[in-house]
């Protein structure tokens, strides 16, 4: 009873996708100062030594955790396991105790923990050590489309569970786009290449993807959108029409969240995969897809990116339409697709 008088406990209970009414505390609740920098840094000590508690000598709001477990969440992917967290406040202090994903048990956190972490060794020690950060960054996206297949049931189900995290794509092998999207994170994090996630609506619903940091410049990245699947449910061959491209041609199929913790500006394409790899046409030229064609013939499929819609539209004229694409290849057989939206012709021959 005497205790009660003197302190108040105050119980706030808060899942990652919101958060409940909170009343400001006084002035005298909050005389510790402690930094969003502090917290964080307490909340990953924990999380890395397999404890979900930790405790504050002061009043740490619902709104404020949330947004520092939020951060936590896009900059340590390999904490996988946050759900969302318990808040519990009294006279001057905090407990703060993370609530543990659904399918995960605290026993086990350990070896998933490294499980991931070896998993991530593996992919990184695969890397040619050649290669510069243009290359490594396209190596990782191969790497994890080529790993990982997109979990249709998870998607389905609307529910947050590991196919949503990065230990769900490189463990398990299965993750939809959030899962992909941590995932690139988290490799690119252990590689010193600066990355993050956004989220937004397309036509296909909510949707997760990555921008990385090549050379001080910003280039938008989504490993679950090169990951085709054929309506068969047959794996096809990796795409990159969303690998490295710029604000002009990542907003024909989205927009972003503007509460994403960082945005961007992407307004270059030099480090564009098609760019890189001389199928970047600002016009239509025989001899420019002869020479393509020919470099690619032992793959037998060619992507090639059009700068503007005349030049896209001038293609698909030459070569089907008018079938000079019977005399570039000496091919008996010739499939295409088009994207007219990220003007794209895929030719497999």
């Amino acid at each position: 009873m005497n205790f009660m008088k003197k302190a108040v406990a105050v119980l706030f209970v808060m899942m990652l996708a919101g958060c409940g009414d909170f009343t400001k505390p006084s002035p005298a609740e909050t005389e510790t100062a402690i930094s969003d920098d502090e917290i964080y840094s307490s909340i990953v000590e924990s999380l890395e030594n397999m404890s979900m508690v930790s405790e504050y000598p002061c009043i740490v709001d619902a709104n404020r955790t949330e947004r520092i477990i939020s951060i936590i969440n896009e900059k340590r992917p390999e904490l996988f396991w946050i759900k969302g967290f318990t808040i519990t406040s009294y006279t001057k202090k905090t407990k703060i105790e993370i609530d543990i994903m659904d399918g995960c048990k605290a026993e086990k956190l350990e070896t998933m923990y490294h499980d991931i972490v070896e998993s991530a060794d593996e992919l990184i020690s695969s890397i040619p050590s050649h290669l510069d950060t243009y290359g490594t960054v396209v190596f990782v996206h191969d790497y994890i489309v080529s790993n990982c297949e997109y979990y249709m049931e998870g998607a389905d189900s609307g529910e947050f569970g590991l196919w949503s995290s990065a230990y769900g794509c490189l463990v398990d092998g299965r993750a939809v786009c959030q899962g992909y999207a941590e995932a690139f994170q988290y490799i690119m994090n252990r590689l010193d290449i600066e990355c993050g996630i956004c989220k937004g609506d397309t036509k296909r619903g909510r949707h997760a993807w990555n921008y990385v940091n090549i050379d001080g410049k910003y280039y938008w990245i989504d490993l679950t959108w090169d990951d085709p699947v054929s309506e068969y449910g047959e794996i096809g061959e990796i795409n990159h029409i969303y690998c490295l491209i710029d604000d002009n041609r990542l907003m024909r199929t989205r927009t972003i969240d503007a509460d994403c913790n960082f945005i961007p500006k992407c307004n270059e394409m030099h480090e564009n995969y098609f760019v890189k790899n001389g199928t970047y046409l600002t016009s239509y030229s025989d001899i420019a897809i002869t020479e393509i064609l020919s470099r690619y013939a032992d793959r037998g499929q060619a992507e090639i990116m059009f700068s503007d819609v005349s030049a896209y539209d001038d293609a698909i004229e030459n070569l089907f339409e008018n079938g000079r694409i019977w005399e570039l290849t000496d091919s008996e057989q010739i499939n295409y697709s088009e994207d007219d939206t990220m003007l794209i012709l895929t030719i497999r021959y």
